[in-house]
């Protein structure tokens, strides 16, 4: 697994007609990753009765939803694969499965497995969702988003709990979106909850204590929303932390050479 910690993995069953499918995935990777994937592999298996070309139209729905949106380090390899294997022993009807749950099930999977990744990303010590909305297109949504999930500022922020706002408008000025800062809100929020504290709003500090800011940033896990209020762009991002042990576990070592190279 490489420099992986955990095993990575997932299974699910659903009815199709009259038939029990079942769905399961296995991936490894923990650095080097910002898809269009990166150093990582997943492998799925179904017993589902599926034609080739659908399995394949599934499985990139389900990709460009999940393992296209997370970043660990914000560096990509050469050497990454998901492959999706049907062996149709369910004997499910292939018409039937058009208008099931298989979609939505594989969905599932691919995203688990992928906040698994950074979960367990090298040396990550929080796992952050960024919620961008309010772009001009979904691709200035996307652009901006990985800019704050990249920043090495902002993420040593995220190491820290501190929940500055400032490297987050910095990142976004510097992205290729369609930015005006005069009007962007950020706020944070527990992780999965519909209640967010805004430390920026409509282009000015809001009011909100630093302490009850930090309190959410400070977990394991919170969410970021950042919202643009230029259009109805949006896109969502899992991203990690840059921690003292990323660094040492990536530095090398000139006086040890089994440390250098790799």
């Amino acid at each position: 697994m490489t420099t992986d910690t955990c095993r990575k993995e997932i299974a699910v069953e659903l009815k199709v007609g009259k038939s029990t499918v079942r769905i399961g995935g296995i991936c490894k990777g923990a650095g080097m990753i910002q898809p269009g994937m990166a150093t990582m592999l997943a492998f799925i298996t179904t017993d589902a009765a599926i034609e080739p070309i659908a399995l394949k139209r599934a499985l990139k729905i389900a990709v460009a939803q999940s393992f296209n949106r997370i970043t660990v380090d914000g560096d990509m390899s050469t050497n990454d694969s998901v492959i999706a294997l049907a062996n149709g022993l369910a004997k499910n009807s292939k018409l039937e499965i058009r208008n099931s749950k298989f979609q939505s099930a594989l969905n599932f999977i691919c995203l688990e497995l992928a906040k698994m990744i950074v979960r367990d990303g090298e040396g990550t010590s929080r796992f952050v969702t960024l919620h961008l909305c309010g772009a001009q297109s979904n691709r200035d949504a996307e652009v901006a988003a990985r800019a704050v999930a990249n920043s090495s500022l902002v993420r040593t922020s995220w190491c820290g709990g501190d929940p500055n706002w400032g490297r987050i408008l910095c990142a976004l000025g510097y992205s290729k979106a369609d930015v005006d800062q005069t009007i962007v809100d950020v706020g944070y929020a527990q992780s999965g909850s519909r209640k967010i504290l805004f430390a920026f709003r409509r282009g000015r500090p809001t009011n909100v204590a630093l302490k009850s800011l930090a309190k959410i940033t400070s977990a394991p896990e919170f969410d970021l929303h950042v919202d643009l209020h230029r259009g109805r762009g949006e896109f969502v991002l899992c991203a990690a932390d840059l921690t003292e042990d990323y660094v040492a576990f990536n530095k090398g070592d000139v006086s040890d050479q089994t440390t250098l190279g790799g």
